[in-house]
């Protein structure tokens, strides 16, 4: 039995602010995997902040303690699985830009590791 689960229960009722949040993050994390694919890293680059800067204040995380600003935090508004996965692409996204070169060349691929 895992200590810290996520007591919410999903409500998928229009309207739900927590969905309409989440929604939101998904969709600018989609965008911006879409501008990667078809402009490249340095259209993408300038997005980053936002999303980290999303992503954190959902999770609530503490920036004054960068050891745990990418741990879920059970007092934020993600569930644990909410924010793996958000995270996850996070971080496939930031290691995706930053194997490429300026000149758009592969320099080795993190996310197949």
């Amino acid at each position: 039995m895992k200590e810290n689960f996520d007591e919410r229960e999903p409500q998928g009722t229009e309207g739900d602010p927590h969905k309409e949040n989440v929604d939101a993050l998904r969709a600018l994390f989609a965008e911006a995997e879409e501008v990667f694919a078809a402009e490249g890293r340095d259209a993408v680059k300038p997005r980053l902040p936002g999303l980290y800067t999303k992503l954190q204040e959902l999770n609530k995380s503490d920036v004054s303690d960068w050891k745990r600003t990418w741990m879920w935090n059970a007092e934020g508004d993600l569930t644990e699985e909410e924010f793996e996965e958000l995270n996850l692409r996070r971080k496939a996204l930031s290691n995706a830009i930053g194997i490429v070169t300026a000149s758009g060349a592969t320099r080795h691929d993190l996310n197949k590791i």
